[in-house]
């Protein structure tokens, strides 16, 4: 069995001279070294003369992270004191991380900002945001403008593309929900309709509910958590690893290339999925009344008397203005991501929280728009 070799303590000294003077190291710099000698390395330290300062390292043996961590805060110190320090002696590629970490810059405590400065920085980012965002609405009015002139402007490929993954493949999802929404709301009817024989009347009920209001609101929501997050994550990374700048310095506009075929596809897709789930929740409705004794008949007759095309045409154009909320806050959200790892993540939050508040609150203004138009 061999014998450990005995670790070297390190050792310091400071040596006056002209101006400045020479701070000697010896020995191990790492953790064991560092602590036997600290009490030699204060004192030399407080004896120095303010001036030039170099660290002769040439007498050290072995220099670990301690060791750099600990010539690197006597040389940031020296500096930070109006001094200047410099080492000498020791390996060119140990002293390059001493004077990286000596010239790092330590972070600033937050300042703390009152209350009146708050508000003032929370209305110039905001007064921001708006001129930005309407920057954002201006320029993709002007391509989709453009676009009905001269169709072969816009990539209808990435357009297809999207189609089918916010369209084609979210229709189980959109399926399933609406079927159980129409579900849920005949078997909460039923019980309290049946007091007054009104049983068949919850089919008109259900038909109401889904083709004007949930059929539509459920799928933009699941649109939104789907694709709109899809569509924030996609183009926020593009921003942290600067392909948009990429674009731009390539004379692409990132809007035209980026934005407008995502929001086209969301306007294709959003109206179809809206009518797939309308079916859904009216079947969904039917499966429940069928368990009570009632035909399909009975079931389409009930919807004929309570339907009009404009409950579907009022239906079918909250659909489009959703998925031009949901697309427009996706990429939207995706273009002002920040730098840092966490931006693709608070961007994607922002657009999907954005996008279902913008949903519900369009829901009610344009269902209180219908009442009074008197659709």
């Amino acid at each position: 069995m061999t014998n450990p070799i005995p670790s070297v303590i390190a050792s310091a000294h400071y040596e006056p001279s002209g101006a400045g003077g020479a701070l000697r190291v010896a020995g191990r710099l790492d953790s064991a070294g560092i602590t036997a000698t600290w009490p030699a390395l204060c004192v030399a330290m407080s004896s120095a003369r303010r001036g030039s300062l170099t660290i002769d390292a040439s007498d050290v043996t072995y220099c670990d992270g301690s060791g750099i961590g600990i010539l690197a805060g006597l040389v940031g110190a020296w500096r930070s004191a109006g001094g200047t320090a410099s080492i000498a002696g020791l390996q060119s590629d140990l002293a390059r991380l001493v004077e990286v970490a000596a010239d790092a810059k330590v972070p600033e405590a937050p300042r703390s900002v009152g209350f009146v400065a708050s508000c003032g920085e929370s209305a110039i980012a905001t007064t921001k945001t708006l001129v930005d965002l309407v920057n954002f609405i201006g320029r993709v009015l002007v391509i989709l403008v453009e676009a009905l002139v001269r169709p072969r402007s816009i990539r209808w490929s990435d357009t297809l593309r999207t189609f089918l993954k916010a369209g084609v493949l979210a229709l189980p999802v959109v399926s399933l929900l609406c079927f159980l929404i129409g579900a849920i709301i005949a078997f909460q009817t039923i019980g309290p309709m049946s007091q007054y024989g009104a049983k068949l009347q919850v089919a008109q009920v259900v038909g109401v509910a889904v083709i004007r209001e949930l059929g539509p609101l459920i799928t933009a929501i699941v649109l939104a958590g789907r694709s709109g997050s899809a569509f924030a994550a996609e183009i926020g990374t593009m921003r942290v690893t600067q392909e948009i700048d990429a674009l731009s310095t390539f004379g692409l506009d990132p809007v035209r290339f980026l934005v407008v075929p995502r929001m086209l596809a969301a306007m294709f897709a959003m109206p179809l999925l809206s009518t797939f789930g309308d079916l859904m929740g009216v079947a969904g409705g039917f499966s429940v009344l069928m368990a009570n004794g009632f035909t399909l008949g009975q079931y389409v007759d009930q919807l004929q008397i309570s339907l009009t095309p404009s409950d579907f045409l009022q239906g079918l154009a909250k659909s489009v203005v959703f998925a031009i909320l949901v697309g427009g806050t996706g990429c939207y959200c995706g273009l002002r991501t920040k730098e840092g790892p966490g931006a693709v993540g608070d961007s994607t939050t922002r657009s999907v929280v954005a996008g279902i508040v913008l949903i519900i609150a369009a829901d009610a203004v344009l269902g209180a728009v219908f009442h009074v138009v008197g659709i």
